[in-house]
């Protein structure tokens, strides 16, 4: 299978770091990559209270990390910490927090739908 890639010349944030290794995780899953591996496009994750944001680019089973967000993601989310928390470790489900309000999202809901497969941890 395959593993998040760190942007040249960067060290991931906190965010960042927890989140590749949660997909690290679960990139060993074929079914999981599988979700991911024909995908293309970028999304942003950005935890609301303090503005820490990650962007995860993904081209056809490569997926790289890099520190802050871009200008024009193909979709974003964004959260309060806890509730990213939550989504990260199954207490939530990413759908479910979208419908509620929990978090914010916006851009391609497919796209989504598939980095959601790789960033619970299971």
């Amino acid at each position: 299978m395959t593993e998040v890639k760190v942007k040249t010349g960067e060290e991931l944030n906190g965010l960042g770091a927890m989140l590749k290794d949660i997909m690290d995780t679960n990139l060993r899953d074929p079914e999981k990559y599988k979700s991911v591996e024909r995908v293309k496009g970028s999304v942003v994750i950005k935890e609301s209270s303090s503005g820490v944001a990650v962007t995860l680019h993904l081209d056809q089973g490569k997926l790289e990390l890099q520190n802050d967000a871009i200008a024009k993601p193909t979709a974003y989310m964004e959260a309060g910490f806890e509730n990213l928390a939550h989504i990260s470790s199954g207490q939530l489900n990413p759908i479910v927090a979208i419908l509620t309000g929990k978090v914010k999202s916006g851009g391609n809901p497919f796209l989504l739908l598939k980095v959601s497969k790789i960033m619970v941890l299971k």
